[in-house]
């Protein structure tokens, strides 16, 4: 659903003028845009630092599972439920997940709303976009037996 959006993103941009010989990346930053899919990891990773803090009337434990095994990386990792499902590898909770645990441990164990917001502004989150999309792949492809 979000490619479809994208795309009338991309169809706007590309009626801009000046913007027709330009790549989709460079008239987004011509015009100071990010990515619609960029735009809602940053708004996922968000959403999962209130919900952990408690700035939610979610109850956290009802979608996520500490981790308990101590390993690379940040050490409050999270952990979903495999399924077969793939329609499963679209929801928010195993979206979130999977990139949060690949977070950097400054990232992840943010104190206040604000840092988190200027951290995941100030790293290049996109980096996690095609880790996480191969993943899901990954995934799907396994749950369908290939």
């Amino acid at each position: 659903m979000i490619k479809r959006v994208e795309s009338v993103q991309r169809a706007f941009t590309k009626k801009l003028p000046y913007m027709k010989c330009l790549t989709y990346k460079k008239s987004l930053s011509a015009v100071c845009l990010e990515s619609l899919e960029l735009r809602r990891l940053k708004a996922d990773l968000t959403v999962c630092f209130k919900i952990l803090r408690g700035f939610t009337n979610i109850i956290p434990s009802e979608i996520f599972v500490w981790s308990s095994s101590s390993t690379r990386g940040n050490s409050k990792k999270l952990y979903y439920q495999d399924s077969r499902v793939t329609v499963r590898q679209n929801l928010f909770s195993v979206r979130v997940v999977q990139v949060r645990n690949k977070l950097p441990e400054e990232v992840a164990s943010a104190s206040s709303f604000s840092a988190i917001i200027s951290r995941i502004n100030s790293m290049h989150v996109s980096f996690y976009l095609l880790q996480c999309s191969d993943a899901v792949g990954w995934a799907a492809g396994r749950a369908s037996g290939l």
